[in-house]
C-alpha cells in the first residue's frame, strides 16, 4: 500500500489577475507536533494542493504560508510516498530559484514596502493548467481509481469565467510565462468546473474526491459531483410535466467538500493586502483547525480535526470576514431550495401533500424554525444555530435580525450594500482633474528637477528608477494616479526594476532602495511640490495630496454578509425538512452519501 500527496497552487484574485510585464525567504513557522487521529488505510489515496498565483503581483505571502503548512502536513503524514506539489512558478526547495513569485509586504520606517521571495516547496511544480491536468490524468487519478480517495486542497485565487448567464467558477492558475526573452501574462491560465469535472469523470473510476477550496468564487466547484438544478419527481405533481423524472437524482460523481464562499462572491483570501499579520479568514482558519497549529506562530491549537468536515465547522465558527463557508451537502440542499421556490411554489399542478410541504418550507425559512426529527438534520440544525449565535456575537447591532428576523427582513439586509470598509482619503476632486494637475503642471516641473539633480536625497538606484518611471509616463503610463485595471502598474515596475524577479542575482541594497522609492514616491513628489517657487506647482501638489490611507484591518463581517449566511442556513434546513416530509428517499440517500463523503477521515493510518 502507498499514498500519494499532491499540492497544486494557482491563481489570481477575485477581480482578475494583475498583469506583469516583462528578501531572503522567511522560514515558515515550525510545525507543532501533536498526536493526530488517523483513518483505516485505503487501497490508494492521493493528497493534492493547488495554490499560489496568478502573477507575482497577486501571489501573496499568506498563500505561501498556507501552502507550506499543507506541504509539511503531507510530508509528515505520508512519509516518503510520492507527492505532487504545484505552487506559483514552481520553485523547489534546494534548487536554484526560477522566479521571485511570492509577494510580501515589509513595514519599515513607517512605510509599507514590497518584497518578493521564491515560494519554494518540496518537489514543487509550476501551477499551470497543462502541468496540473497532465499530472492529474497520468499520475494522480490512476492512483485512486481502484477505490482510493483524492484529497484536493485548492488555495487562492479564483474567478468567474464564461458569458452572461453561463458563468462558472474557475481556479486561476500561474499566469506568468516566458515570452521570447521576456515574460508575459497569460490570462487563459484558468481551470473551470466543467473541464475539471470531465477529467475526473474520465479517470476517477471507483475513487472519490474530498476537497477544500479557499479561493474566491469557489462555490461552483460543489457542482463537480452534483447537478446545479434539482428536478422534482413525478409523484409530487397532480399533473406531472413531461420532463418530470420518475425519481430525482442529483448526485453524479463521488466528489464533495468545502469552500470558503459561494460562486458569486470573493473570499477573504483574495484580499490584495499580503501582510500575514493581518491575515484572517477561511484560508487561514481551515488549515489551522485541520493541522492543530497556528500558521503564524509556533504554538498548538486545542486539537487537530480528524476530517475536513470537523475543520470546516471549527473554521466557520471563528470566521468573521467576508467569507460564506459551505459544504457540498449544504449546496445540494440549497439547490433543492431553489427548486421548491422557483418551481413547486409557483404552480398549482402539484399534489395537496406537496402544497402543504411547500407552505411548511416557506414558514420554516421565514421563522427560522424546523421540526423534523431526522438525526442528521437535527445535528446540522444545532451546528447552524451555533454559527448564527457566533455571527450575532460578532455583530451585536444585528443580533435581533440574525436570531429573530423574518425572511423579508434578512433579504432587506442582504440588499443593503453597507458594510465595513477602509477609511477614505480626503476628496480633492475628480480623477480627471487630478491627472491634469499632475500631467500638465506638477510632472513637468518635477521632471526638470530630477533631470538636473535638484531633488534633495534622490540619488543612486532610486534616481535611476525615477527616471525610468518618468519615461514610462511620457509614453502614456499612469503610475502616480493609476486607473481601473492599471492599479498595479507601479508595483509591476518595482518588481522588475528592483531585481526581486531574479532572486539568484539579487542586489539587496538596490532592491530596497527601489522598493522604498516605490512606497514613498507620491508623498515625496507632493512634498517637493509643496515647497516649489511656482504658485501653480504648489497648487497642483496640494490638489493631488499624499497617498490615501489604507484600511488598518482586513475586510470584516458586514450586516449584509451575516444576513446572507443566516438566510442560507434557513433555506438549507427548510429544504432538508421538505425532503423528509415528502419521504424523498432517493434524494435523502444522496444527501447521506455526501455527508459521509465529507466526513472521510483525512489522515492515513501509520
Amino acid at each position: 500500500m502507498w499514498f500519494a500527496a499532491v499540492i497544486l497552487a494557482g491563481g489570481a484574485g477575485c477581480t482578475g489577475p494583475s498583469k506583469v510585464e516583462a528578501p531572503t525567504p522567511a522560514p515558515l513557522p515550525p510545525a507543532v507536533m501533536l498526536p493526530l487521529p488517523s483513518r483505516p488505510a485505503l487501497a490508494r489515496d492521493a493528497y493534492v494542493l493547488l495554490s499560489g498565483g496568478g502573477t507575482p503581483l497577486t501571489n501573496n505571502y499568506s498563500q505561501y504560508l498556507q501552502a507550506g503548512a499543507i506541504a509539511e502536513f503531507f510530508e509528515r503524514e505520508c512519509g516518503s510516498a510520492a507527492r505532487w506539489i504545484f505552487f506559483g512558478a514552481g520553485n523547489r526547495t534546494g534548487a536554484a530559484p526560477v522566479l521571485g513569485d511570492t509577494r510580501r509586504e515589509v513595514k519599515r520606517d513607517g512605510l509599507v514596502m514590497q518584497s518578493w521571495l521564491p515560494g519554494a516547496l518540496p518537489n514543487n511544480r509550476p501551477a499551470t493548467r497543462d502541468e496540473f491536468l497532465r499530472a492529474l490524468r497520468e499520475e494522480i487519478l490512476p492512483t485512486v481509481r481502484g477505490g482510493g480517495t483524492l484529497y484536493l486542497f485548492v488555495g487562492d485565487h479564483g474567478e468567474l469565467v464564461g458569458g452572461e448567464g453561463k458563468q462558472e467558477s474557475a481556479i486561476t492558475l500561474w499566469q506568468l510565462k516566458r515570452s521570447g526573452r521576456g515574460w508575459s501574462t497569460d490570462d487563459k491560465e484558468v481551470l473551470g468546473v466543467a473541464e475539471l469535472r470531465r477529467v475526473l469523470a474520465d479517470g476517477l473510476g471507483d475513487g472519490r474526491v474530498v476537497f477544500c477550496m479557499t479561493q474566491c468564487h469557489g462555490g461552483g466547484f460543489h457542482e463537480l459531483g452534483i447537478t446545479r438544478e434539482m428536478a422534482a419527481p413525478r409523484v409530487w405533481f397532480a399533473t406531472p410535466p413531461a420532463e418530470a423524472p420518475a425519481n430525482a437524482f442529483g448526485f453524479r460523481l463521488r466528489v464533495a467538500g468545502f469552500t470558503a464562499t459561494d460562486q458569486e462572491s470573493p473570499a477573504a483570501g483574495c484580499d490584495a493586502d499580503p501582510d500575514p499579520e493581518r491575515w484572517a479568514g477561511y484560508e487561514r482558519f481551515m488549515p489551522e483547525n485541520l493541522f492543530g497549529r497556528d500558521l503564524m506562530r509556533p504554538q498548538p491549537l486545542p486539537r487537530a480535526a480528524d476530517s475536513l468536515a470537523a475543520a470546516h465547522e471549527a473554521a466557520t465558527l471563528v470566521d468573521d470576514t467576508i467569507d460564506k463557508p459551505r459544504a457540498t451537502s449544504d449546496h445540494y440542499l440549497a439547490a433543492w431550495a431553489r427548486t421548491i421556490e422557483t418551481r413547486l411554489a409557483k404552480t398549482l399542478a402539484v399534489t395537496a401533500q406537496t402544497q402543504q410541504a411547500v407552505a411548511a418550507y416557506q414558514r420554516a425559512v421565514n421563522l427560522g424554525q424546523t421540526a423534523a426529527a431526522d438525526e442528521q438534520l437535527v445535528a446540522r440544525r444545532e451546528l447552524f444555530r451555533r454559527f448564527t449565535e457566533q455571527l450575532a456575537g460578532h455583530l451585536p447591532s444585528a443580533r435581533d435580525l440574525l436570531l429573530n428576523g423574518t425572511r423579508s427582513q434578512l433579504e432587506s439586509a442582504v440588499r443593503d450594500s453597507g458594510g465595513r470598509g477602509g477609511p477614505r482619503g480626503p476628496r480633492r476632486g475628480g480623477m480627471t482633474e487630478l491627472r491634469q494637475a499632475w500631467s500638465q503642471t506638477l510632472r513637468p516641473a518635477w521632471k526638470a528637477a530630477v533631470e538636473c539633480g535638484a531633488v534633495p536625497g534622490l540619488t543612486g538606484a532610486a534616481l535611476e528608477f525615477e527616471k525610468r518611471l518618468l519615461q514610462r509616463e511620457e509614453n502614456g503610463r499612469d503610475l502616480l494616479l493609476p486607473r481601473g485595471g492599471t492599479g498595479n502598474a507601479l508595483l509591476n515596475e518595482v518588481y522588475w526594476a528592483s531585481g526581486y524577479a531574479r532572486p539568484a542575482a539579487l542586489d539587496r541594497a538596490k532592491a530596497e532602495a527601489i522598493t522604498r522609492w516605490g512606497a514613498e514616491r507620491r508623498n515625496r513628489i507632493v512634498g517637493w511640490g509643496a515647497t516649489a517657487d511656482a504658485a501653480n506647482v504648489r497648487a497642483a501638489a496640494a490638489k493631488i495630496g499624499p497617498t490615501p490611507p489604507v484600511a488598518s484591518e482586513p475586510r470584516g463581517l458586514s450586516r449584509k454578509t451575516a444576513a446572507e449566511r443566516v438566510l442560507f442556513y434557513r433555506r438549507v434546513l427548510a429544504a432538508w425538512e421538505f425532503l423528509v416530509t415528502m419521504d424523498a428517499q432517493p434524494s435523502l440517500a444522496e444527501l447521506r452519501a455526501l455527508i459521509e463523503l465529507e466526513r472521510t477521515p483525512v489522515r492515513p493510518a501509520r
